[in-house]
């Protein structure tokens, strides 16, 4: 088990000053994230915002250390809800996108497209520089595409980020009987995370990560309708007007000199 303070160390190593001051992060959340560490390993980043998982607000911290990533979660306005541990593995995303605030006072977004689940999941933080840190060291850890969208302060949703589906049979189903040769079958009991499943594969930092930058699409200009006093004299018509009463006034004339 790592402490705070040592967390605390190993991110200032790779730059990270910055506290989770979003919300109630820093009470619920990281007060209570120590157990959840081994002595054994670093951690390199930590991404603290607000997201959803399926129709639950949450707020919470992605970490990235030396052997793995995981998210350390509690539902938001809950005060009763316990910590959840998440763990998830970087090289099977597909896609990481960064969109940061144009006005600098929005939330800054980050999605994360996993293709071996099939969904994404987007988080959201008020600080520009954690999302920026959060996706330079994730660079070194996976094999997926990330790509810079231009700034906005509109929210961003990932690709194919939508409501999951839970089966409600799943509960009602009906118990097998055992056969009468058969024992009884036992209470599985839940299965322990082994150390194997915890080490993650070598550092792919030096690796070429393809970054796209997606352009901004240009505004179109607005047409502006002109009318009022003189808003046609830009037209020639107004000649055509002009030239009938001078014409009928020098068909006269010529009428007067010659009778």
């Amino acid at each position: 088990m790592r402490t705070s303070l040592q967390i605390r160390e190993d991110l200032a190593r790779t730059g990270y000053i910055w506290m989770p001051n979003y919300k109630d992060i820093l009470v619920k959340v990281w007060a209570n994230m120590e157990t959840y560490f081994d002595d054994d390993e670093s951690v390199e980043s930590a991404l603290w915002a607000s997201f959803k998982r399926y129709d639950e607000e949450m707020i919470g911290i992605v970490f990235i250390t030396t052997k793995r990533t995981f998210t350390i979660e509690v539902i938001d306005g809950n005060d009763n809800a316990q910590i959840r541990y998440l763990p998830f593995d970087s090289y099977s995303l597909q896609k990481i996108q960064l969109q940061l605030s144009k006005s600098g006072t929005g939330l800054n977004y980050v999605s994360l497209l996993n293709d071996s689940f099939g969904n994404g999941i987007t988080f959201a933080t008020p600080n520009k520089d954690v999302a920026q840190h959060f996706v330079d060291t994730l660079r070194g850890k996976t094999n997926g595409e990330i790509e810079k969208l231009p700034d906005s302060d509109d929210p961003l949703l990932a690709e194919n980020e939508k409501e999951q589906v839970i089966d409600e049979n799943l509960e009602k189903a009906e118990e097998i009987v055992p056969h009468k040769f058969e024992k009884k079958h036992e209470e599985i009991k839940p299965m322990k995370e082994h150390d194997g499943w915890r080490k993650a594969p070598p550092d792919n930092r030096d690796k070429e990560i393809e970054i796209k930058i997606v352009p901004a699409k240009p505004e179109k200009p607005k047409k502006v309708k002109k009318d009022g006093y003189a808003s046609k004299w830009q037209s020639k018509t107004w000649m055509f007007w002009f030239a009938i009463p001078i014409s009928i006034v020098a068909i006269i004339a010529c009428l007067l000199i010659f009778l």
